[in-house]
């Protein structure tokens, strides 16, 4: 069984679009409330900084109906595309790595909530592996660039030694930042909606937690803000801040959708660049990503005619043993029949007896020897080559 895709991403899709379809909050309900809509055996669903994906077996896709302007993958397509992005070829940035990390807790959240499985897990560890070789071919298996990593030299170039950064989340790019920048003799504090879990990041890395509420009030004693929370609301208003007047504040928000209103840029002392600044087409990044997908083409293409044969090697494999547990039941149930008609046959010898078991253990024989050669053979693209 191969998957479908349906997509909203950038640079295809505006970033504001993308963020219309990010479900953080009770994304449980949500996982099985697609499943059930879509009628699929098995669904996995990614929201990162600059897409939201799902990923469908079985049923029909199109019944999630996320809305108009939707990208759909299929087939080969759809094999390239998880391919080309898990090599962080499909990526803003040109080689980001967090793309792997991401599929593996889209799997595990979907596998806790019931709605994906072993076919799920088969085909994301399958793409998982094949985009490391291609990253290996295409010279990105060293590559470290992330939003993270952008926010990190935006930092480090515009701010001055020693200037008091705060962080706000504690994701991925949070804790990366906050290993980074005391390196480079920044002061760090840490802040986030549920303290505790600010805590438990900052406490080994040995720096301060902040009230996140006093933060929202006023940024009090800090030269820059870097949010990246899964809020489904802005922490940071026009409204609270508007009355206030300081020294020059940089906000890098790193959240999708925004940590901050963009109201924030009428303030004169605010300074906000957003992950569309970050994530902006510019010619140089076009012109990298060109050129490393046509480098990789022909890599895709046999990846993808790979993982499809895969795929349908897995499903030839789940039908094969289906039927084979299907006619075990009907034999077993015809020897039960035959058991009870033995008072019938009292009249037939024990030749004969002995005769009508070896027919029916060699019926039994020639019908699963039938079933196992009946069944289709795959070509390396994935065509089935039937007998």
């Amino acid at each position: 069984m191969e998957p479908v895709l349906i997509s909203f991403h950038a640079p295809v899709h505006d970033l504001d679009l993308v963020a219309q379809h990010v479900v953080r909050e009770g994304l449980p309900a949500h996982l099985r409330d697609w499943q059930r809509r879509s009628g699929a055996r098995e669904l996995v669903y990614l929201a990162t900084c600059q897409r939201v994906l799902w990923l469908v077996w079985g049923g029909e896709a199109g019944a999630i109906d996320p809305g108009p302007g939707v990208r759909r993958y299929e087939g080969e397509e759809a094999w390239a595309h998880l391919l080309a992005m898990a090599a962080g070829l499909e990526s803003a940035n040109l080689g980001d790595r967090e793309i792997p990390g991401q599929l593996k807790e889209a799997l595990v959240q979907a596998r806790q909530v019931g709605v994906a499985g072993d076919e799920a897990q088969n085909a994301i560890e399958d793409v998982i592996r094949e985009g490391q070789r291609l990253r290996a071919r295409l010279g990105l298996a060293d590559g470290n660039v992330s939003v993270a990593t952008v926010a990190l030299k935006h930092l480090t170039e515009g701010l001055p030694h020693g200037s008091s950064v705060v962080l706000v989340g504690v994701g991925p790019m949070t804790q990366y930042l906050a290993e980074r920048l005391p390196e480079r003799g920044f002061r760090v504090a840490l802040a986030n909606r549920t303290r505790g879990r600010a805590q438990e990041l900052a406490d080994p890395l040995g720096i301060p937690v902040v009230d996140l509420a006093g933060l929202q009030h006023d940024p009090l004693g800090f030269d820059a803000i870097v949010t990246a929370t899964a809020a489904p609301e802005p922490l940071f208003t026009l409204d609270a801040w508007q009355s206030l007047r300081r020294p020059i504040l940089r906000v890098l928000d790193l959240a999708l959708p925004p940590d901050s209103e963009p109201g924030l840029e009428q303030l004169p002392w605010v300074h906000r660049i957003d992950l569309n600044a970050f994530l902006a087409q510019t010619t140089t990044a076009r012109a990298q990503r060109a050129e490393a997908a046509l480098k990789a083409e022909p890599y895709l293409i046999g990846a993808a005619g790979r993982l499809r044969h895969r795929a349908l090697a897995r499903a030839r494999k789940r039908q094969l043993v289906s039927a084979q547990e299907r006619l075990d039941a009907a034999w077993r149930a015809l020897e039960a029949e035959a058991k009870t008609l033995e008072e019938s046959m009292a009249g037939l010898g024990e030749v004969q007896r002995e005769a009508l078991k070896e027919i029916l253990s060699r019926g039994r024989t020639l019908a699963f020897r039938a079933l196992i050669q009946t069944q289709p053979k795959f070509t390396p693209d994935g065509e089935a080559v039937h007998p």
